[in-house]
C-alpha cells in the first residue's frame, strides 16, 4: 500500500521519538493486553497519514517476542495528544508490520 493515499509508508528503524510514543502508551498497553513485561523497546515502525498520523510500531517485549501497537497522534499536536488504538500479540522480530 506504500505510495497510495492513506496507505502506510515504508518500515523504518525506530528512533527516540517513536520510543517516546511507546513509553507514553506502555501502561495502557499492559492494562489492556494483560501482558506482563518490563521491556518495551521500539524496534521499527510505519506511519500512515490521515487526519493525523497513525504509528504502527513493532515493540520488543523480551525473549525475541514482539507486539505490534497502533497509536494515533492528532495532526499538529504534541506527545500529549496520543491515542492508543490497538495491538497484535505473539509477533516475532522477523514479522513485517502490516496495517491493522
Amino acid at each position: 500500500m506504500e505510495g497510495i493515499c492513506g496507505g502506510t509508508g515504508a518500515q523504518k528503524v525506530a528512533d527516540a521519538e517513536v520510543q517516546e510514543i511507546c513509553d507514553k502508551v506502555k501502561a495502557e498497553f499492559l492494562e489492556k493486553s494483560g501482558v506482563n513485561t518490563s521491556l518495551f523497546k521500539a524496534v521499527s515502525y510505519k506511519t500512515q497519514q490521515v487526519a493525523g498520523t497513525n504509528y504502527f510500531i513493532k515493540v520488543n517485549i523480551g525473549d525475541d517476542k514482539c507486539v505490534h501497537i497502533r497509536v494515533y497522534r492528532i495532526v499538529g499536536e504534541q506527545m500529549e495528544a496520543l491515542r492508543f488504538d490497538s495491538f497484535l500479540l505473539d509477533k516475532t522480530m522477523e514479522e513485517e508490520i502490516v496495517y491493522f
